[in-house]
């Protein structure tokens, strides 16, 4: 979600003029129809002077047939078979990793190795990168990361809580880090679902992973929550980290709703959307207004993640981002999942949600927003107490905090999740 930075900050969105982007807008759409209309010309002029060779390749194959029949049939056969669209996009897992050496693999700003206990999960839409680390009998813990930051985005606090006893699974998502993105599937919840479904049940752990308890961040947040409201018999508590899922879509600006609209190009979509992800000179904002907190960090000794690099090397070097970035935008939980919500709270008031070791369901989640967030901003935690109910919520505002509080404030981040849960 860094990245929408530009086109996501709600204070004084009344500012925004929708002249400019409809403009853009309409000039792009028009250049795409004239592209098109080019490229359809030529196509079918391609088509005419090779028709002849074509007939008279495919017309050996089947000789019993009458010519016409034959040579139709052959057609249908020939089109179907070939010039399809492969529908895996690969990660860098095939098309970087083997042609760096090993020393080189671990200089990248996001490796393999970043995260212990990595393996590769085939999954019918892809290749999943999964991490899964800390004692086999530990409280056992999902972290679903952010719509543009892999799992390496929350490596101290996973690696803490597995450290204080959790057993830790993660994974990057469709399009993110070291997963292979599948174009012709949106990143909706029904994908979602079935690859958390499918993580968990690969867990190494005997005796299975359920139920687990939930962290969700950013994107993660949304998807968490409305993981939670279907399957709470798979779920003992939930905790989201400057959540989704209830940013009001009529704030959004005008240039984002117009990349949100599903016949626009995803290579328009792309460049509306993450203009200042490409700009790999400029120093992102949030660096420097981050600098405070990133001291907080380094108190104890340890560097944050560059997450600013783990994103352009993610854009340079994974040929679905791309593609998965516009389609969860389009079709993520990230915008009035209500419903949703307030089924959680329903949930929770009918402690509907699976107990931990035999014991109660909880009867709250956490929730934490960064003060200076202006991504998901603290106001959403109004939203949600309206919807699951303020007796359920567990608010935690992190003072001085961006959208980014579980890199550079995650010693507090930790805190309040071990508190929480009381490790």
């Amino acid at each position: 979600m860094a990245v929408l930075v530009p086109y996501m900050t709600f204070a004084g969105h009344e500012s925004f003029s929708f002249l400019e982007p409809c403009t853009l807008l309409s000039a792009a759409v028009l250049l795409t129809g004239i592209l098109s209309l080019f490229r359809h010309r030529l196509l079918n002029q391609s088509r005419s002077n090779n028709s002849i060779s074509l007939m008279a390749a495919i017309a050996q194959t089947r000789p019993g047939l009458p010519p016409m029949r034959g040579s139709f049939e052959r057609m249908l056969t020939y089109l179907r078979f070939h010039n399809k669209v492969a529908p895996i996009i690969h990660s860098p897992e095939t098309t970087l990793l083997p042609m760096l050496s090993p020393q080189e693999q671990t200089e990248l700003a996001y490796h393999p190795d970043s995260l212990p206990g990595g393996r590769w999960l085939q999954t019918p839409t892809g290749r999943i990168r999964v991490y899964e680390f800390g004692p086999e009998d530990g409280k056992p813990v999902l972290f679903i990361h952010g719509i543009s930051t892999p799992s390496i985005v929350a490596r101290d606090v996973l690696t803490s809580l597995s450290k204080k006893g959790c057993r830790v699974l993660t994974f990057d998502l469709p399009g993110r880090g070291y997963s292979e993105c599948c174009r012709i599937t949106p990143q909706d919840m029904r994908l979602y679902s079935a690859i958390i479904l499918m993580v968990t049940t690969s867990s190494t752990v005997k005796g299975g992973f359920f139920p687990f308890n939930i962290i969700g961040y950013s994107l993660g947040g949304g998807i968490t929550a409305s993981f939670a409201s279907q399957f709470p018999h798979l779920i003992s508590s939930v905790v989201t980290i400057s959540s989704s899922g209830l940013l009001p879509y009529e704030l959004a600006p005008w240039g984002m709703k117009c990349s949100l609209l599903p016949w626009v190009p995803v290579w328009l979509a792309d460049k509306l959307l993450t203009t200042k992800l490409k700009g790999e000179e400029e120093a992102p904002l949030e660096m420097t207004e981050a600098t405070d907190t990133v001291a907080i960090t380094r108190v104890v000794g340890i560097e944050p993640v560059d997450i600013f690099s783990v994103i352009r090397w993610q854009n340079r070097y994974h040929k679905g981002f791309m593609s998965g970035y516009v389609s969860s935008m389009r079709n993520a939980p990230i915008f009035d999942r209500v419903e949703e919500w307030c089924e959680i709270g329903r949930l929770f008031r009918e402690r509907r949600f699976a107990g931990s070791n035999g014991e109660k369901p909880t009867g709250k989640m956490l929730v934490m927003y960064g003060e200076k967030d202006d991504i998901t901003p603290p106001t959403l935690l109004g939203r949600i107490e309206q919807c699951v109910g303020r007796d359920h919520i567990k608010s935690v505002i992190v003072e001085g905090g961006g959208h980014e509080i579980i890199v550079y404030q995650w010693d507090q981040v930790l805190k309040e999740i071990v508190e929480f849960w009381g490790l």
